[in-house]
């Protein structure tokens, strides 16, 4: 029979089976939360949280990406654009020349809006912090023809704000680089920096390739097509009545305020060399010699072969031969374009340089003294006695090449290392960038043992030129292992090499009207200059130079143009003064019309600032002057060279001296001497 039934059995049942489940719960709790257990869920855990966090960097990756892409495309079409199209095709870029990738980076910019990430080579600009710039390149000169438009917010591979015209093509498929004859700037306070090498694709010198700047109110500026720019740089122009209160600010020069106008205290301070007081006794002629010719160009050209041959003289410690007086181009023949008045004949050296003032330093004699002393020892002949030096010109030229040779050692192809070439290569004083490109030379002792070293300015064997000339910077024709020699040879030239004391003399007086220091002066050639290409009106002029001249600044300008008019657009803004006012204040000094030139120098040597002709040896020799005579700003500046006032901008165009620079002069021949 079935068992009875008791009333509560069900509750009984339940509670049964709530502590059967209570059981198995503590059972797998107590299973679950041992250590082998524990760590099995953990590692469980960890696993997937990984592969959560992986799938979502990848897709935060892949956005990031994305946005990355449509952001430079966009950026990339409207960055540059042309009127009649959006975009323009490119083509590669083509490969540099062999040789024309220096190691040195340029710094990139970092502000005003271009940041680049850490640790990534794209830059991004931020639009909102430039104002709106840009500049257009036209295919005529006068702003004419095709045209492309590129604004500020350009980015190339290695600088932002940037353009580089290399590989880039109008948009009907001509290529830009050499094809476009002018720019012009657009927008507010808009500067733009020309260059010759595309910075923004190949990795060059920060300094290399400047050319000029161009800016919003210049307009149109029509391109030197033998200095073509390929790169385009932007900066951002302070107002321009900040320039002008920093001009105005500059009227506080004490030069200006107030400025010496007495003629002998300018003759003293101008007068740079430094000889010990009392009479220096002459250095005795020794019976070795340097002989050399006159070179065959014009003054500054005959004067920097004189000057090597006189470095050629230190150096080996030899007698110093001088040509005999001959016709000097541009002096007694040629087309002279100023003076005149005297009688056409020859020139000697003695008239343009302080021989007696070399004598102290150096020993000299002249070729008829030379003659007299050897012509018997060294078999000279006997037809250069007396006044035949004069007539006999030609043939003495002949016969000191046939007897002793010449040295074909032009400063642009060789440099001399001073002791010997192994000595300077191991020395710490060696100067790699000077001896780029050029053939190492020396005095060994077969070439010492000789009793005379010849240099035949311009007159090689069948009439070789270019390696028997003497054209170069002074301060890298020789380069000493020993600084302190080095030092001596420099302060020897400041000493002993300046022209004679009656230029001085004439110079002060004029210098002493305008106040020295307290004027500025301009060199513009116009003339019997061969590099036609620097040659410009006298509006482009005054713009050039106007940011660095004081408001009203008076001005003296050193000219070969005949045309009184031509620097009426100067006359408008400026003081002019010109060789017409130095002839009334010099009146009583005996200077001969013939020094004109090297007297206008000098009176450029005493200007606040002085701007010259690119590519003149008459420009690079003020430079050295103003050095010497400290004057208040020493820069090399060029009146074809668009000035901003921005030390940013314009310190680029300062020269990179190289050993081949010789329209330049190296600050180390004065700054060394402090």
């Amino acid at each position: 029979a079935p068992p009875p039934v008791h009333s509560g059995s069900g509750s009984a049942s339940m509670r049964r089976s709530s502590k059967l489940r209570g059981d198995k719960s503590k059972r797998f709790r107590r299973k679950f939360l041992n250590s082998k257990s524990w760590l099995r869920c953990s590692a469980l855990q960890l696993m997937v949280a990984f592969f959560g966090c992986a799938l979502i960097g990848l897709a935060c990756f892949l956005g990031f990406l994305i946005v990355e892409f449509s952001s430079s495309s966009s950026s990339s079409s409207s960055s540059i654009a042309s009127p009649s199209s959006s975009s323009s095709p490119r083509t590669a870029l083509p490969k540099p020349p062999s040789g024309s990738r220096p190691t040195v980076t340029a710094k990139l910019p970092q502000s005003m809006g271009v940041q680049r990430a850490k640790g990534k080579k794209e830059f991004k600009v931020n639009r909102k912090a430039w104002p709106k710039q840009s500049v257009t390149l036209y295919e005529k000169p006068g702003c004419r023809g095709k045209s492309y438009t590129v604004d500020n917010l350009n980015i190339e591979q290695k600088c932002a704000r940037c353009f580089d015209v290399c590989g880039k093509k109008y948009p009907t498929g001509e290529e830009l680089q050499g094809h476009f004859g002018s720019v012009k700037a657009s927008g507010d306070r808009t500067i733009v920096s020309l260059w010759a090498v595309c910075k923004g694709t190949w990795t060059y010198p920060a300094d290399d390739g400047f050319l000029t700047s161009v800016t919003t109110e210049d307009g149109c500026h029509d391109i030197n097509m033998n200095w073509p720019p390929v790169h385009l740089q932007f900066h951002l122009k302070d107002t321009m009545d900040a320039v002008r209160q920093s001009q105005e600010s500059s009227r506080d020069n004490p030069y200006a305020v107030n400025p010496i106008t007495d003629p002998k205290e300018v003759l003293e301070k101008i007068s740079y060399w430094k000889l010990p007081k009392g009479v220096t006794p002459a250095q005795s002629p020794s019976n070795r010699y340097v002989t050399f010719l006159k070179d065959c160009g014009g003054f500054n050209n005959i004067r920097m072969g004189f000057e090597y041959a006189v470095l050629m003289a230190w150096v080996t410690g030899r007698t110093l031969v001088l040509p005999p007086p001959e016709g000097w181009y541009l002096i007694d023949y040629g087309p002279i374009k100023r003076g005149g008045s005297y009688s056409k004949g020859v020139t000697d050296f003695k008239e343009f340089f302080d021989i007696e003032h070399l004598k102290n330093g150096l020993p000299v004699i002249t070729a008829a003294e030379f003659y007299e002393r050897e012509k018997d020892r060294l078999g000279l002949g006997s037809n250069f006695g007396g006044n035949a030096l004069e007539t006999k010109n030609v043939a003495w030229k002949q016969m000191l090449f046939q007897k002793f040779g010449g040295q074909p050692w032009s400063p642009l192809q060789r440099v001399v290392l001073d002791p010997s070439v192994s000595v300077y290569l191991a020395s710490e004083n060696k100067r790699e960038d000077l001896l780029k490109n050029k053939s190492p030379v020396e005095f060994d002792a077969k070439l010492l043992s000789q009793d005379v070293i010849h240099f035949p300015s311009c007159h090689g064997p069948n009439g070789d030129q270019g390696i028997y000339r003497y054209l170069g910077q002074i301060a890298n024709s020789v380069l000493f292992a020993d600084k302190k020699r080095e030092i001596q040879f420099k302060a020897f030239w400041r000493d002993h090499i300046h022209y004679p004391r009656v230029v001085f003399e004439a110079a002060a007086k004029m210098i002493a009207k305008m106040g020295l220091f307290a004027y500025s002066a301009v060199h513009i050639r116009r003339n019997d200059l061969q590099y036609k290409e620097v040659f410009q009106n006298a509006q482009k002029t005054v713009q050039n130079i106007e940011a660095l001249l004081y408001p009203g600044e008076p001005l003296y300008l050193a000219t070969d143009e005949t045309n009184d008019g031509f620097f009426d657009a100067i006359r408008e803004k400026h003081k002019v003064y010109q060789w017409k006012d130095v002839v009334n204040e010099a009146q009583g000094v005996p200077y001969s019309d013939k020094v004109i030139n090297i007297l206008e120098q000098t009176i450029c040597a005493g200007g606040r600032r002085f701007f010259g002709t690119q590519k003149s040896t008459f420009t690079s020799y003020i430079f050295r002057m103003r050095g010497y005579i400290g004057a208040p700003d020493t820069n090399q500046y060029w009146h074809n060279i668009r000035y901003t006032g921005l030390e940013d901008v314009d310190r680029f165009a300062q020269p990179k001296i190289t050993g081949h620079n010789y329209m330049a002069e190296d600050r180390g021949m004065w700054e060394d001497l402090r």
